[in-house]
């Protein structure tokens, strides 16, 4: 048994004009059902698909432009011959010259460029210093008091280190500090 229903649904457009639609369905017509992950996990799907394929387009494009490129990049058959033909008929006075033969113009160049590499690095202008004072400027006024780099390094030279130890009992002693 078939049950048509009729549903008359009235819009009303433009003030005045009266439109009228009609639909008519019928219980075994109905839409199939289907669950919310169902169809989600096919859009997904849809979409995965559509990327893979947008992704191979654009590998076989740029896979292409290379070829194109390759193509023009190579030189013809016919200018390799000529250059081989070319190079062997070639007939000079051709001489090898050694470094040392040369480098007496060399040698005036390779100065003046060590020289200017010397007055950039260590000229007047840089403030340079080295890595242990660095490191004991560090000690001295970052928030963790340590020991300067002289004490902690076994290899620094005794004359420094009896310098270091007078001031060291100079300045406990204006400090007013009983020693240890």
């Amino acid at each position: 048994m078939i049950f048509r229903l009729s549903c008359r649904i009235s819009l009303l457009t433009r003030g005045t004009e009266d439109t009228t639609m009609v639909f008519e369905s019928s219980d075994d017509e109905a839409p199939e059902e289907v669950t919310f992950d169902a169809s989600r996990t096919e859009a997904l799907r849809s979409m995965k698909q559509a990327e893979k394929e947008l992704l191979k387009e654009k590998r076989r494009k740029r896979q292409e432009l290379f070829q194109e490129q390759k193509k023009i990049k190579l030189l013809s058959d016919d200018v390799l011959e000529e250059m081989d033909s070319a190079s062997s008929n070639l007939k000079g006075n051709y001489r090898v010259a050694t470094v040392k033969v040369v480098g007496a113009l060399a040698s005036s160049q390779q100065q003046a460029a060590e020289d200017f590499i010397q007055s950039r690095l260590y000229g007047a202008g840089s403030c340079r210093t080295t890595n242990n004072e660095l490191l004991s400027l560090q000690n001295k006024t970052g928030r963790n008091k340590g020991a300067a780099v002289q004490f902690v390094k076994k290899d620094w030279a005794c004359k420094q280190k009896a310098k270091a130890e007078k001031l060291k009992k100079r300045w406990i002693h204006k400090q007013h500090i009983p020693s240890c």
